[in-house]
């Protein structure tokens, strides 16, 4: 038995009442809750109400477990933005990217990018942070668990560079190793928010 659209938005008041804040882990949450209550309202042949009353009473430890988000659960995202590497639409991106590199080697704007890289890393991390802060804070009133959370993912390479790519800057056959790099992983992390991005919109659908 599927749940209708008001039984769904009723345990997003609900859920947004208990202080879930963010829209992505609320509409997980939601998945849950739904697939749980529909059993019960299936199986013990109760209606809505009673079976939500009921679920939430006889779980509420563990579906409020998945609001327990902290710094350390970073480490998932990470994983899942390596495992998105393998990805053709990342593969092809490397490809590209050796492409261009190669063909540019040689001209100004590859030095231009190559004495300037950590400085551009520190611009793209800037903005991004502000900007994904005035259009969902400010502009959509909303707040994204993944979006804020992947700051951290481009923090990650912005030091990356800086602690590996600086000592050898002078010494061309392995910069230009780092700089294809660190080049490769900036394409494939905006990549892989868009995905996302699109992934979360898609999910907050169900709310809507």
């Amino acid at each position: 038995m599927k749940l209708n659209q008001n039984q769904i938005q009723f345990i997003d008041g609900y859920l947004q009442r208990n202080d879930v804040i963010y829209v992505d882990i609320r509409a997980e949450m939601i998945d849950h809750i739904a697939t749980g209550v529909e059993e019960k309202m299936k199986v013990e042949d109760i209606d809505f109400h009673d079976a939500f009353v009921s679920y939430v009473n006889s779980n509420r430890k563990e579906i409020f477990s998945m609001n327990k988000k902290t710094w350390q659960s970073t480490l998932p995202e990470l994983k899942n933005y390596f495992r998105f590497f393998l990805k053709p639409k990342s593969l092809l991106a490397i490809a590209l990217i050796i492409i261009l590199f190669f063909t540019f080697q040689e001209t100004i704007v590859y030095t231009f990018l190559k004495e300037d890289l950590s400085f551009y890393f520190l611009l793209i991390f800037l903005s991004y942070s502000v900007l994904s802060m005035i259009y969902f804070w400010g502009i959509k009133k909303e707040r994204y668990y993944f979006i804020e959370r992947s700051n951290i993912v481009l923090s990650i390479l912005y030091w990356l560079n800086l602690l590996i790519f600086k000592p050898f800057e002078k010494q061309k056959y392995i910069s230009d190793i780092l700089t294809i790099g660190f080049m490769c992983l900036f394409a494939v992390y905006v990549l892989y928010v868009i995905n996302q991005m699109k992934k979360f919109f898609k999910t907050k659908m169900i709310t809507n």
